[in-house]
């Protein structure tokens, strides 16, 4: 099988590093407050406008990309799949384009995510940047499975591959009830199985 995984939500776990760090950040700039924990988007989670949302990133994207830990049992699900003749693809929107990070970050995103991975034991067959239709590049790489959490991305995925979500508060949205959902990675690991053998549970 060809499984796709994605980056930000998967592999690591950026919505919990958006309200601890935005929390922090809220402390030290002295105003705003945790409002919504239904969103991803952390100008949405603390009531932002887009200049406090880039003060935000700009200190802290560096600790997102470099430092946050992968998800616990990430690196060993990946390997037993990769034992049994899986083939992994990382998909991921990072890319150099993004203006909310520094100009070192911003330009070394690819190697540095690279890093990120290899330090994290996240061992891969092939590896996608700056992936504006996750639907569209799993259509044309014939991917089986592709493990997602951004519901821009699940949209876009439908149709085109089987999906399976990593649950969010985020992503619990009704139209997604009858796609596959997953809580941690040996949970992925089992759903994995379970599709493989036909006998699919969400």
């Amino acid at each position: 099988m060809k499984i796709g995984i994605d980056i930000d939500g998967v592999l690591n776990s950026q919505y919990n590093f958006c309200i601890d760090y935005g929390t922090k950040f809220c402390n030290e700039i002295g105003k705003y407050k945790l409002e919504n924990v239904n969103v991803l988007d952390i100008n949405d989670m603390f009531l932002w406008d887009e200049s406090t949302g880039h003060q935000f990133w700009y200190k802290y994207k560096k600790e997102l990309v470099i430092s946050l830990p992968a998800k616990v049992f990430s690196s060993e699900v990946i390997n037993k799949l990769r034992k049994e003749n899986n083939v992994i693809y990382i998909i991921t929107s990072r890319c150099k384009e993004n203006d909310w990070t520094s100009d070192e970050l911003k330009n070394g995103v690819e190697e540095i995510t690279k890093e990120w991975l290899k330090k994290n034991n996240i061992n891969y067959d092939y590896i996608f940047f700056n992936v504006k239709d996750k639907g569209k590049i799993c259509k044309e790489n014939n991917i089986d499975i592709m493990i997602e959490d951004y519901p821009e991305n699940i949209d876009k995925l439908i149709g085109n591959t089987e999906i399976i979500i990593f649950d969010y508060p985020y992503n619990r949205d009704e139209k997604y009830k009858n796609i596959t959902r997953c809580y941690s990675w040996y949970d992925i690991y089992n759903k994995i199985k379970s599709i493989k053998r036909g006998t699919k549970n969400g």
